[in-house]
C-alpha cells in the first residue's frame, strides 16, 4: 500500500503521544492507519502501524466498541500468522491501536497485479499463503480468555484485504474489526450483516446470530478458491446478485478453470465451501493439515524461503524504494530540529486489558512512564511575590493594632470571620499556541486496485463507514491524488 509521507515544510513534525507519525498507509470509514516510529535510549527505534479512530467516530458508541474489541480480542492471540497487536492508546486524540509493522502487501493487491500484468499467482505460492491464514484463523478460534473459557471468537471478515504477505515469506491474518466473541464488549443487534457479501458463509448471509468457526472456514475457501483461479467465485454486479450466487449458485469446478490445480486438491477446497456447516472441516486446522499434506504429494506448497523470494521478486524494487524515502524523510525531520508536536494534551497509553489513569497533575501517563514535562511559566513567581507582600502588609497592621481596609467592594468580616489574608488573584497565563489538528493530515491514500464494495461490512454503509484497515507496508511510487490507473486487463477481478 502507498504511503503518503507527512509534508515537514507544511505541517511540521507530528506524533500520538510516543510516536512519531512519518506517513499515512491507508484510510477507510472507521480509522486511518499511519507509518509511525518509537524512539528510545542509545538510537532504538522501532517502526509500527498505528491505526487512529476518526474524529467523527468517537462518540459513536458502537464502532468505538468495536474498535476496542479488535485491539482486546486480537492483543491475546500470539501466532505468527496473526499480525499482533502492540499497544491500545486513549486520550483528546482519541482512540488508537498499535499493530507490528509489516513490509509487504495485501493477497488482493498481489492478485490485482497479476491479473493487471496478465499472469497468475503461482500455484505453490497460493498455497502457502492460504495455508498461513487458515493456521491464523485457527489460533484466532482456540484464543481462551482470563478464566480459560473459551471465548468463540469468530473473524467473520475473511477476505484478501485481510491477508498481508510479508516480505519475509510469512503470510499473516488481521483486522478483526468486526469479530464477533462471547466476551465482546458490545452486544449485535440480530439481523445485521457484518463483513463483505462476497465471502460470506450462507449462515452468515441468512443473518444467523450465533455463528461458529466455520463460517470463517467457508470464507477461507473462498479465498484459496480465488487465489487459485485468479478469478471471483461469487461476486456479481449488485449486492443482490452476489447474495443470491452466496445461498445458492454451484461452486464451478477449480480443476477445469485452473488446470494445473490437482483434482484432489479441488475437492478438498470443494468440503470449505459446503453449504452445510456440519459437511465443512471441523476446525481451520484440519483443513490446512488436508491441504498441505495433499499439495505436497504433488509439490504445489511453497515453503516460507520461496514465499519470501516471491516477494522480493514481485515488489522488491519498491520495499527497497520505500525504505530510501523513509530514510530521506527521518533525516530531513532530524535536521530541522523541530521538535514533534503532540496532537492535543498527551494521550494515555495502555495494554490492551487496561488504560493507564491520568495523575494528580491532569496529564495521562503510560504505565512507568514519568508524565511529560509542562512549559515554564512566570505566573507562580509573581503569585509568590504578592503572598509574600500581602503577608508582610497584614504583619504591619497587626503590630500596630489596627486591621487592614477590606478590598473594594468585599464585606467585612463577621464576627467568626478568620484572620487570614485573602489571596490576589492568580495571573492568566498566556493560551498556548493552537495544536496542529490530525484532520490536517494529507490526503487519504486511493485503494486503486481493489473492489471498492469489498472494503466495508454492509451493516455499516448508512453510517459513512468504507473500507477495511490494515498493516500492510507501504510501497513507493505513489500516484497522485484523484488519478487512477486502470489495469491492462478490463476483467481484472479485482479493480474499482
Amino acid at each position: 500500500m502507498a504511503a503518503k509521507l507527512l509534508d515537514i515544510s507544511a505541517t511540521g513534525r507530528h506524533r500520538i503521544d510516543r510516536y512519531e507519525l512519518i506517513g499515512e498507509i491507508a484510510s477507510g470509514g472507521m480509522a486511518t492507519v499511519f507509518l509511525a516510529r518509537l524512539t528510545g535510549l542509545g538510537g532504538f527505534q522501532r517502526f509500527v502501524a498505528l491505526k487512529r479512530l476518526h474524529p467523527h467516530l468517537q462518540s459513536e458508541k458502537d464502532f468505538v466498541r468495536m474498535f476496542l474489541d479488535e485491539a482486546r480480542l486480537a492483543a491475546g492471540i500470539h501466532h505468527p500468522n496473526v499480525v499482533p497487536i502492540l499497544e491500545v492508546g486513549a486520550g483528546s486524540v482519541g482512540y488508537y491501536l498499535v499493530m507490528e509493522y509489516i513490509e509487504g502487501e495485501t493477497l488482493a493487491r498481489l492478485l490485482a497485479r497479476s491479473a493487471s500484468a496478465g499472469t497468475k499467482l503461482p500455484v505453490p505460492i497460493s498455497l502457502r499463503i492460504g495455508i498461513d491464514m487458515l493456521r491464523g484463523l485457527h489460533a484466532a478460534h482456540e484464543l481462551r480468555d482470563e478464566a480459560g473459557a473459551p471465548t468463540n471468537l469468530v473473524h467473520r471478515d475473511v477476505s484478501p484485504q485481510n491477508v498481508l504477505v510479508g516480505g519475509d515469506g510469512v503470510a499473516r491474518i488481521t483486522d478483526f474489526g468486526v469479530a464477533r466473541a462471547a466476551s465482546r464488549l458490545g452486544d449485535t443487534r440480530a439481523g445485521q450483516l457484518k463483513g463483505k457479501i462476497a465471502y460470506m458463509a450462507p449462515e452468515q448471509a441468512s443473518g444467523v446470530e450465533e455463528l461458529d468457526r466455520r463460517a470463517d472456514i467457508f470464507a477461507g475457501g473462498i479465498v484459496i478458491w480465488e487465489a487459485l483461479a485468479q478469478r471471483r467465485l461469487f461476486k456479481a454486479q449488485n449486492e443482490a446478485a452476489t447474495l443470491s450466487r452466496v445461498m445458492n449458485e454451484p461452486v464451478p469446478n477449480l480443476s477445469a478453470i485452473a488446470s494445473d490445480v490437482p483434482d484432489v486438491v479441488t475437492k478438498i477446497i470443494n468440503r470449505s465451501l459446503e453449504r452445510n456447516p456440519d459437511r465443512r472441516f471441523p476446525t481451520c486446522a484440519d483443513f490446512a493439515d488436508a491441504l498441505e499434506d495433499t499439495a505436497s504429494r504433488f509439490r504445489l506448497v511453497a515453503s516460507s524461503r520461496d514465499l519470501a523470494a516471491y516477494v522480493a521478486d514481485v515488489m522488491g524494487d519498491e520495499i527497497a524504494q520505500q525504505r530510501e524515502a523513509v530514510r530521506a524523510w527521518l533525516a530531513q525531520s532530524e535536521a530541522s530540529g523541530s521538535v514533534p508536536n503532540v496532537y492535543g494534551p498527551p494521550s494515555s497509553s495502555m495494554s490492551a486489558a487496561a488504560m493507564a489513569m491520568p495523575d494528580r497533575s491532569g496529564i495521562a501517563t503510560a504505565p512507568g512512564r514519568p508524565p511529560m514535562r509542562r512549559e515554564s511559566s512566570k505566573a507562580p513567581w509573581i503569585l509568590a511575590a504578592l503572598m509574600l507582600g500581602g503577608g508582610a502588609v497584614g504583619a504591619f497592621f497587626w503590630l500596630s493594632g489596627e486591621p487592614p481596609a477590606p478590598a473594594l467592594g468585599a464585606a467585612g468580616p463577621g464576627p467568626h470571620a478568620s484572620s487570614a489574608a485573602v489571596l490576589p488573584p492568580a495571573v492568566p497565563t498566556q493560551p498556548a499556541p493552537p495544536v496542529a489538528s490530525v484532520t490536517a493530515a494529507p490526503e487519504k491514500i486511493t485503494l486503486d486496485e481493489v473492489a471498492e464494495e469489498e472494503q466495508e461490512p454492509a451493516s455499516q454503509v448508512k453510517a459513512g463507514a468504507r473500507g477495511s484497515d490494515t498493516a500492510a507496508a507501504p510501497r513507493a511510487g505513489s500516484r497522485k491524488a484523484g488519478k487512477k490507473k486502470k489495469p491492462n486487463l478490463p476483467d481484472n477481478p479485482y479493480e474499482f
